[in-house]
Order: structure tokens, then sequence, then C-alpha cells
């Protein structure tokens, strides 16, 4: 009987263990990481189903070659096709805006970075003009009621910014502000 007892008690705490585990890395972040401004790119969304949300792609998610690491295209090479886990090492631009310095495949030991996935595939050209993509932060910002289109227009145009809180490569959406 205390046997069948401790199995039901078991079965009843590891589900409410997972849960809090799950929130564990974004309430760490958001007590105990730092608050750092991105500027956003033009997005159109088009969605009825989600309510009012803003859909966000942010600048340092497109660089080119010079913002490439040489040792992450050493690795394109090495591979055919697939994900890659990459880093995007942040530096301050102006006032609380923070910009891309460089995209590299291995963590970064100090400073500001994010984590995040960029996709290749075979016969990656290494082009001057070719712009790349990386997934770094949500893409979407979900606003109150009948305040969605405002900040869309706004997205649209390029004058949005996000203030974001990172910490060792983790990131949470906290705000998206007109410039």
């Amino acid at each position: 009987m205390k046997n069948k007892r401790n199995l039901f008690l078991v079965a009843l705490i590891v589900p409410i263990i997972l849960l809090l585990a799950m929130t564990w890395k974004p309430l760490y972040t958001v007590n105990t990481g730092k608050t750092i401004t991105l500027e956003t790119v033009p997005v159109d969304p088009r969605d009825i189903l989600y309510g009012d949300y803003v859909s966000l792609q942010f600048a340092i998610e497109e660089f080119t070659k010079d913002d490439l690491d040489p040792a992450l295209i050493e690795e394109f090479s090495k591979h055919d096709t697939g994900k890659l886990t990459v880093y995007a090492v942040l530096e301050q631009e102006e006032g609380d805006l923070y910009g891309l310095k460089m995209v590299t495949h291995k963590k970064p030991n100090d400073g500001l970075f994010l984590k995040g996935d960029m996709y290749y595939y075979s016969e990656f050209n290494i082009d001057e003009i070719q712009t790349y993509f990386a997934n770094f932060l949500p893409d979407r910002y979900y606003v109150a009621e009948n305040t969605g289109m405002q900040l869309e227009d706004l997205s649209r145009k390029g004058q949005l910014i996000a203030d974001v809180k990172v910490r060792d490569g983790f990131a949470v959406l906290e705000n998206v502000r007109p410039k």
C-alpha cells in the first residue's frame, strides 16, 4: 500500500518539477540579464488567428561576408548542408543601441552575444554582395488589443526598436517601441 502511495506522489511531483524547470532559464535571464536595445527591419505579417502581434526581424539577423568569422567560413566547407549553431557577438553602437560585431561558430568567453541557428546548403558560395541570415531572437511580439496595427505600420517603415534582456546567449524580448 505504501509503495502505491509513493508511486502516486512521484507521478504527481515529476510533471510539476518539469514545468518549473522549463521556466527557469527565461526567468533567470529576466532577473539577471543585461537589457540592450536592437534595431528591427521591416516585415509584413498577416495572420488572423494569433490576435494582435508584431512580426519582427532584427538587423543583426542579416549580415554579409564581412561580418562572418573566417573560422565559420571554414566550417561551412566541412559540411554539405545543415543547421549550424552560431553566435552573434554584439557591440554597443550609440546610446543603448547594440549592433552586430561578428558572427562566429565558437561560443565567446565574454561580452554580449546571442546564440542562434544558421542554415546552409551545398556549394555555399561566400559572396561579398550576398546577404546571409541567422535566427537569434523571437520573431513575434504579442501586444495589447487594438495596438498591433500601429506597431505593424512602424515596423514596415523600419521605425521600431526592441528592448531585449540578454544573458549567456539567451534572449528574452521585453518591449517593442518606436525609434
